[in-house]
């Protein structure tokens, strides 16, 4: 399983590297079953990057967390319920920032738990 990072700021980078996985940034090829770390593009749009890679990869992504900011009010995170109903990839976690210690764990327990499910690791 790998982590998948779409960051414009670092803080996606950031919390997919606190993940105990291989890490990789959406501009590179992937090869097997992964998560979407992504974010917002202004007031809850999909950016460009993570929309060419939900296009080709999406089969193979079993999740995603989105990375927002609570100041934008409503549009938080907006870009997760429109992943989900266009590419069919549930939303795992919204976090803030680099995320904090309860994300990471959250983050870990869904992948734990696709592991024993269905042997995607």
């Amino acid at each position: 399983m790998r982590i998948i990072y779409d960051s414009k700021t670092g803080l996606g980078k950031k919390f997919a590297e606190k993940l105990p996985y291989s890490v990789q940034p959406v501009s590179e090829p992937l090869l097997g079953p992964c998560i979407l770390i992504t974010r917002n593009e202004g007031l809850g749009l999909i950016p460009k990057p993570t929309q060419r890679f939900l296009k080709q990869y999406s089969a193979l992504v079993r999740g995603v967390v989105i990375n927002g900011n609570k100041r934008f009010g409503r549009f938080y995170c907006a870009a997760g319920p429109k992943i989900e109903r266009h590419y069919r990839v549930p939303v795992i976690r919204n976090i803030e920032g680099e995320g904090i210690d309860t994300d990471v764990q959250v983050v870990v327990e869904f992948l734990q738990e696709l592991e024993s499910v269905k042997g995607d690791m």
